[in-house]
């Protein structure tokens, strides 16, 4: 299921206050007032018999108003508190759950990026030297020259891993780690195996091969995690490390048409679980959810991407794009401007010319760098399936910022029906008939007993439900 970028939550409900202590003590004193009433013009002339006044205008009566006083709390307060604390803590999980979705990531731990320009990202961003001017030019990796068997994947090959050799042995030595290699064809899957052995890497990692024509959609894919949970157990089968593999490079030879510029890139990433058990863990910066849709509504999502507040919109301050054509060009560019935020535009291909597939990795990887160097957040929009996808990156993610109001957890263990029912049931004890202990005192403190169980559970029903499933699992695992 793909991710609701609009989701409509519930309105917050409004919260309720008890009745003022005054109407308590009127209660009182009218229910004393009654039985006053009822017990005064019954009683004999001369000597007071103390212990009748005591039981019927003392006892019956505090007894009576303290079963009114609850049941009219638990009527005006309790029942409306309880069921505004359910909606709105309920409608906090949904926000809060909905924030950390839209916020999430997967973490750039390294990276190693190989250009037809030296220090791209610097350089476009005006840090070091100036922006390179190369609009049209189909260029090539300079520095990657063949090997010995004349491959020039070998050499690049090597140029992508040597420098990221002991993050990737100690990722690979962790038993959660794969390869995934975008490139042309599957077969080249094993020259990275290859070069995994020429350096001496532990083990022989999972090579996952991705076409070039397919729009990788991380966003939706590694996000999510492959967790498989039961009753006891839950299993998570998310490699926790990633190399992302990914390169072009141009055939030789004199009849060989060239329309795109080489670039190599190697990213290893890191899924949100494994930054979760090690938030330390030394990182350049995240890859935020991606959004995408139809290139004429580039202004729309644009909106939904900002609105969802994975970083603050104003920090935003520059924008990189590549393999925008036509409508998706314009309408993304009009988009941005649009937007009101006050950002720099970076094209890859007036850089560093046309570009092939492998620009949707190279771009994202430019971008952690920048907010690694501290440049803030980038903005990030490339070619779709569906027409643009747009994505942010980021040192770190807007924390999650839904406030906690302490009426949102109003669950008393015991309510006031309890008291209610105590009350009500010392009233029948008081103005039983019987000198002894009766079966209808039987019957009464039963009846009492199984209403207080009851509104226990009606109170704590997912308690309730927690206790039959349990049942049920542990009779199912007798019965095998």
């Amino acid at each position: 299921m793909s991710f609701r970028w609009n989701p409509q939550f519930p309105s917050e409900r409004a919260t309720f206050k008890p009745l003022p202590l005054w109407f308590y003590l009127l209660l009182y004193l009218i229910v004393e007032g009654v039985a006053l009433a009822l017990v005064v013009p019954g009683l004999p002339r001369g000597a007071i018999p103390w212990d009748t006044v005591l039981h019927y205008a003392v006892a019956v009566p505090f007894f009576c108003w303290l079963a009114l006083s609850c049941t009219v709390y638990w009527l005006s307060y309790d029942i409306p508190a309880t069921q505004a604390a359910e909606h709105n803590s309920a409608r906090w999980h949904q926000m809060t759950g909905w924030q950390r979705q839209s916020r999430s990531g997967v973490a750039v731990l390294d990276s190693v990026i190989l250009t037809p320009e030296p220090d791209l990202a610097e350089r476009m961003l005006s840090l070091e030297g100036s922006p390179p001017e190369n609009p049209g030019k189909v260029m090539a990796l300079a520095d990657i020259e063949a090997a010995d068997d004349g491959s020039r994947l070998n050499s690049l090959l090597d140029a992508l891993l040597t420098p990221l050799a002991a993050k990737l042995a100690s990722a690979a030595k962790g038993g959660s780690f794969e390869i995934v290699v975008q490139c042309d064809h599957q077969v080249l899957s094993n020259e990275v195996l290859e070069a995994w052995a020429r350096l001496t890497l532990p083990g022989k990692p999972v090579v996952r091969w991705l076409d070039n024509r397919r729009d990788v959609g991380f966003a939706d894919t590694w996000f999510e995690s492959k967790a498989s949970y039961w009753p006891y157990h839950s299993q998570d089968t998310t490699p926790k490390y990633r190399l992302v593999l990914a390169w072009h490079l141009n055939k030789s030879g004199p009849d060989v048409g060239r329309t795109d510029s080489e670039a190599a890139v190697a990213l290893l990433l890191g899924s949100p679980a494994l930054m979760r058990d090690k938030p330390d863990l030394k990182r350049q910066a995240w890859l935020l959810r991606q959004i995408d849709g139809d290139a004429d509504q580039a202004d729309r999502l644009l909106a939904l991407l900002l609105k969802a507040g994975q970083v603050p919109p104003d920090s935003i301050r520059h924008f990189w794009h590549s393999g925008l054509k036509g409508l998706a060009q314009h309408a993304t560019l009009g988009a941005v401007r649009e937007s009101g935020l006050k950002i720099e535009a970076h094209a890859l291909e007036p850089a560093i010319g046309p570009q092939a597939p492998v620009a949707r990795w190279v771009i994202q990887a430019l971008a952690a760098k920048m907010a690694q160097f501290g440049q803030g957040p980038q903005l990030i929009a490339l070619r779709h399936a569906q027409g643009v996808a747009l994505n942010l990156v980021a040192k770190e993610p807007a924390p999650v910022d839904v406030s906690w109001k302490d009426e949102y957890g109003y669950r008393p263990l015991l309510g006031p029906e309890v008291g209610a029912l105590a009350s009500f049931w010392m009233v029948s004890m008081l103005l039983s008939p019987e000198k002894g202990w009766s079966s209808t005192d039987t019957l009464v403190t039963c009846g009492t007993i199984l209403l207080m169980v009851v509104f226990f559970f009606i109170r704590h029903s997912g308690l309730f439900a927690r206790m039959v499933e349990s049942t049920v699992d542990f009779v199912a695992s007798i019965v095998g």
